[in-house]
């Protein structure tokens, strides 16, 4: 009894000393920012282009008034920062990891706070929404931007306000709704490497107050930014198209009924990896040797239907039922970048889901709440031929394997979370979820030859697994003018346990890895200051991570394994500042600091090569951003040149958890800038616009395998430029 009560103890004064320091960090700023506004005082007032209206609570909201660490981007911010996909959010927010390379164009990896998921086959610890629809896998989570009302960035556990459980954040892309307003918009691109761009949107009413619809379009097409010997032509090129639809009905009053159709077709090349050795003793970062064809077919379809019905003036109902999935066949890549085989990979995946969702959001008095039901079936197919080399030398045996198995996901939950008003400066909200996740995995792995005919039967079987969770969120609120928003919140996150769909021994596909848990503490600091000109920002956080889910290799077994790390944690601050100094000027700096640690991490390198006290992956500990924008008129007539220019910049950071010095990866700056000439009517634009204007060439990621010779790394793409011409009414 003493060992339990000692026990909690510890762990009381453990949470009580966590919460007491980012409570003390953010509750002693506001008195400062008084202080500092009263005898600071610009010497023209300006306005700070008013309210950013966010959704991130399921109602629309001020996002100076919103307690949660979230990101906002509008059409007209996205423009500014030269921002056209999902990849170009890297560097823009403090403590967001976006690789700028992946296995395919339209696959994307994140890690937020320094936590994420770098195998892109694996679900996510970022939830991606598209207008509320969940995207279960990374494959296929990255976007061009067409039809954009708006992205919004939430960090740190998101459980209670949304269908599926996200341990370190959501990113939400939200795409304009078709109206009564009729609104066409066209534009045309042409850039380095014979960069074709199109874009187009029309939107408008078919039957005025009843029924509206639109469509876009998206085509992009690249040469290759990298050549290989081996092949005989460039790689790493762009093909893609896109489509949206949406069908909106407003004729009954009260309901609010929107059709949605999304298809994507992607045939650009898959990743070439870029060798450190190469042949001939020389080395160039824009050659890659494999003499495996990049061949990638991803098709994507998915549609939704959004119901959202008033009951009163107060409360209201929303569902939101989506089904889709894609079919990636074939997908070819090479984990080595070199003409010898070491380790090869022809692979289809198909990926098929249907997920319901019910939310009940509204006011009651001083309370306002949301709350919901979530439903997710997936059913996600994985054939992999793979062919490697166990060992450096050419002698060295190939393992030829085909695993062919399928993980089926049933996912049920119930959210919800209240915010009670207790006067005009302090509130507290409450929220609690609760998770019941069901795995089932069947395989049917096998030998094959060179030519991929099957020899003989490698292991067969199934097995399941059920996972529950409870995660709670507690957050109180101080509002202590309308323009100083202060909070602490407590929350928890989770993110359910799996088998490793790589397995190739019967008893490690058949054994389960743990739910991944994350307990975070985090107290915040809004401000609007000078007369609206400046809105800033401030979020300090803590998260204690166990069982985080970790893919490796093993030596001994000779592949990669999916598993869990005992313990980990980090902590950081993220500050963000966008100031109006005029009518045509405007700055924008944002920075991150981030300490992320394995705390117990055995056998990251295989059995007795531990991780424990190595930084995490993908954390790097300074992301910065700053840039501005300036429009210059041009004589009396309204036309006038916007002048931008955007700068990121992160530190180094390790690529692998065993932290060598062949995983390090270089911190680097990147800068872009445009200079557009807008007509004297606005709806005229020709754009110059350059990415990587000063061509940074450090590496953006590091693969080391000592026991295959693997040894590649990935670069961005060079510096490039883009003239378009746009059209928008």
């Amino acid at each position: 009894m003493l060992a339990a009560r000692g026990g909690f103890g510890r762990v009381s004064m453990k949470f009580f000393n966590r919460f007491l320091l980012v409570g003390t960090v953010c509750a002693s700023v506001p008195m400062l920012l008084e202080t500092s506004q009263a005898q600071l005082q610009p010497a023209e007032s300006a306005d700070a282009g008013g309210e950013i209206i966010v959704t991130a609570e399921r109602r629309a909201t001020d996002l100076q008034k919103t307690a949660i660490a979230i990101s906002a981007f509008t059409p007209e911010l996205l423009e500014q920062r030269n921002i056209t996909s999902v990849r170009d959010l890297a560097g823009q927010v403090p403590n967001l990891f976006v690789a700028r390379t992946s296995i395919s164009h339209t696959t994307q990896t994140f890690s937020l706070r320094g936590v994420g998921e770098g195998d892109p086959i694996q679900e996510p610890v970022l939830a991606v929404y598209i207008d509320d629809v969940y995207v279960p896998r990374q494959i296929g989570s990255m976007s061009e931007f067409v039809d954009l009302e708006r992205v919004e960035l939430l960090r740190g556990p998101q459980g209670t306000l949304y269908g599926r459980n996200s341990s370190a954040g959501a990113l939400r892309l939200i795409t304009r709704d078709p109206d009564d307003m009729t609104h066409v918009t066209a534009e045309a691109g042409y850039g380095s490497y014979n960069d074709v761009q199109l874009r187009a949107l029309v939107s408008g009413p078919i039957i005025k107050d009843a029924l509206s619809a639109s469509i876009s379009y998206i085509h992009r097409t690249r040469d290759g930014v990298t050549y290989n010997p081996t092949l005989g032509h460039d790689v790493n090129r762009i093909d893609l198209d896109g489509w949206r639809g949406k069908l909106r009905f407003t004729g009954i009053n009260d309901l609010d009924a929107l059709l949605t159709l999304n298809v994507i077709r992607d045939r650009s090349d898959s990743r070439s990896y870029i060798p450190v050795n190469q042949p001939g003793g020389t080395f160039s970062r824009r050659r890659s040797y494999s003499e495996v064809e990049p061949l990638q077919h991803f098709n994507a379809l998915n549609g939704s239907l959004r119901l959202i019905y008033t009951l009163s003036s107060q409360l209201s109902i929303k569902s939101i039922t989506a089904a889709g999935g894609f079919n990636l066949d074939p997908v070819y890549y090479e984990n080595d970048g070199q003409a010898a085989l070491i380790q090869k990979n022809l692979i289809h995946y198909n990926d098929k889901f249907i997920s319901q969702e019910v939310q009940l959001n509204g006011e009651l008095g001083d309370v306002s709440f949301t709350s919901g039901l979530f439903y997710l079936h997936e059913r996600f197919f994985v054939e992999r031929d793979g062919f490697s080399r166990a060992g450096t030398a050419a002698t060295a045996p190939v393992n030829k394997q085909r695993a062919h198995n399928i993980t089926y996901t049933d996912a049920y939950a119930i959210f919800g979370e209240g915010t009670w008003k207790a006067n005009d400066i302090f509130s507290l909200t409450a929220g609690i979820r609760g998770t019941i996740e069901k795995k089932r995995f069947v395989f049917d792995n096998k030998v094959i030859d060179d030519n991929r005919n099957v020899v003989s039967q490698s292991i067969a079987g199934e097995a399941e697994k059920t996972w529950k969770a409870l995660t709670p969120k507690v957050s109180v609120q101080a509002q202590w003018t309308p323009n100083l928003l202060n909070y602490l919140t407590w929350s928890r996150g989770f993110k359910s346990g799996g088998f490793d769909n790589r397995a190739t021994r019967l008893d490690l596909a058949t054994l389960p890895f743990n739910p991944e848990k994350v307990t975070t503490y985090e107290g915040g600091l809004k401000a609007t200051l000078f007369d609206r000109a400046l809105r800033s920002n401030l979020a300090v956080f803590y998260n204690d991570y166990k069982d985080l889910q970790v893919s490796f290799y093993d030596p001994a077994y000779v592949g990669s394994r999916r598993g869990n790390a005992g313990k980990a944690h980090s902590w950081g601050v993220e500050l963000e500042n966008d100031l109006r100094l005029s009518d045509a000027f405007t700055v924008q700096a944002s920075g991150g600091y981030l300490k992320a640690v394995y705390d117990d991490y055995k056998g990251a390198g295989g059995n007795g090569v531990d991780a424990d006290g190595n930084p995490l992956t993908n954390a790097p500990k300074y992301s910065l951003s700053g840039g501005g924008t300036y429009d210059l008129p041009l004589g009396a007539n309204g036309s006038h040149v916007r002048l931008s220019a955007n700068a990121q910049y992160q530190s180094s950071f390790y690529a692998s958890a065993l932290a060598r010095v062949q995983d390090r990866v270089p911190g680097q700056t990147f800068v872009n800038g445009s200079v557009t000439w807008i007509l004297p009517d606005d709806r005229f634009q020709i754009a110059l616009t350059g990415k990587n204007i000063l061509g940074a060439n450090k590496p953006v990621s590091s693969t080391y395998t000592p026991s295959t010779g693997v040894y590649y790394r990935n670069y961005a793409d060079p510096a490039t430029v883009l003239i378009s011409v746009r059209f928008a009414s």
